[in-house]
């Protein structure tokens, strides 16, 4: 089956942010991906219009993506396309990334709630498109950077799900869409060999949101590109950056895994005992924290026989959640208590807290408050990111 080549997947990711109005839709597909010689009839496509925002607060329809079937050398093919974040419609699109709560998506798996209003809200259209083909499609490719990244992913996974048609899913820069529950079943659906997940090292956005969210496709690293940069930098979540990085390489030539084993059990286990300063402008520091929140939080779940990803699903905050199991698993076994605490302890060192004087310090309330200030920063710093490539 046919799979884009990395340069082609940048360009795309690249073109569609200058797609705003209907009028400038044929600049995009100008593209040689979408070029006919062969046949008069125009190419089918739609211009794709997302609800952005909240449901109440900063409400905005917008153009975010293009649905469209491929030229000469991509027939049967059709090609969804999404945008990322810009501030364009008066930061609509950094609060549809900012409501990280989870919700269920039509498959009922829990997903990003933002992420799943801005998918849920062009389904129609992409009913209306796919309709129109009468069937005749043999692959589906799905692209996009930054929050178009994450779209991107709801959407290969509806399309393989439920048009059942072979799908290809590019994304660049992309942050965590799911939990572990879809990751598995997207990653069964697309398969994993067809999701390409390209990020650089020291992308924040590629980052977050932290755990429970995950990275599909599930256990594998994806595409890792190494950054020049030793900080995190909104340099490298750049679109362009992205387009130098892959331009002329192959998928095999960029698979690259992160330097430090992060999910071997022993070196989280190391890195949480180690006494090495932790800087939470370094992104290896936040690998590491992700990986330890994923062990701390599975011991103390296997402990209090919760189930470990079932704990997430509910009406109070992940991070009400997280702070409740953690703040039992303080007062549990010494095995599980003993971990709680180094986690928590490396997690305010990073953030320039004051380290708690014993373990019974560690209350739920200040985990709470620990975690909040987590993900704050992590947030803060993907956002950072993100307008710098914006502009």
């Amino acid at each position: 089956m046919s799979k884009l080549s990395p340069t082609v997947a940048a360009e795309l990711a690249t073109d569609i942010y200058r797609v705003q109005t209907d009028n400038q839709v044929p600049i995009f597909l100008s593209h040689p991906a979408f070029s006919r010689t062969t046949s008069k009839s125009p190419t089918a496509f739609r211009h794709l219009k997302a609800e952005l925002g909240g449901r109440l607060v900063l409400n905005r329809k917008d153009g975010f993506g293009i649905c469209s079937m491929g030229g000469d050398h991509h027939q049967g093919e059709a090609f969804l396309v999404f945008r990322g974040t810009t501030s364009a419609n008066d930061g609509a699109d950094f609060l549809t990334d900012a409501r990280i709560g989870i919700t269920n998506n039509q498959s009922g798996l829990p997903v990003h709630c933002g992420f799943h209003h801005c998918f849920a809200s062009m389904l129609p259209a992409l009913k209306t498109f796919f309709a129109s083909l009468g069937g005749n499609i043999k692959v589906v490719h799905c692209v996009g950077h930054s929050l178009g990244g994450a779209v991107a992913s709801l959407a290969a996974d509806w399309v393989a799900r439920n048009l059942k048609y072979a799908t290809r899913l590019y994304t660049f820069g992309a942050p965590r869409v799911g939990t572990d529950w879809f990751v598995k079943s997207t990653t069964s659906a697309v398969q994993g060999v067809n999701m390409h997940r390209i990020y650089h090292k020291t992308d924040p956005v590629a980052m977050v949101p932290l755990y429970p969210f995950m990275h599909a496709p599930y256990n594998l690293p994806g595409h890792y590109i190494h950054s020049h940069e030793p900080l995190l930098s909104g340099d490298a979540h750049r679109m362009d950056r992205y387009v130098t990085s892959v331009k002329g390489k192959s998928w095999d030539s960029i698979k690259g895994n992160p330097e430090p084993p992060y999910t071997l059990e022993s070196a989280i286990e190391s890195w949480l005992e180690s006494k090495t300063p932790v800087n939470s402008s370094s992104p290896t520091f936040w690998r590491w924290v992700d990986s330890a929140l994923i062990y701390v939080i599975k011991k103390v779940a296997m402990a209090t026989l919760v189930t470990f990803q079932g704990a997430f699903v509910g009406v109070f905050t992940v991070a009400d959640k997280m702070a409740y199991l953690l703040a039992k698993g303080i007062k549990m076994a010494e095995h599980v208590g003993y971990w709680v605490e180094r986690l928590m302890r490396k997690i305010m060192q990073a953030l320039g807290m004051r380290a708690p004087q014993s373990r019974e310090s560690l209350t739920e309330g200040l985990i709470r408050h620990v975690l909040r200030r987590l993900m704050a920063q992590s947030n803060k710093d993907a956002r950072n990111a993100i307008q710098k490539s914006d502009g």
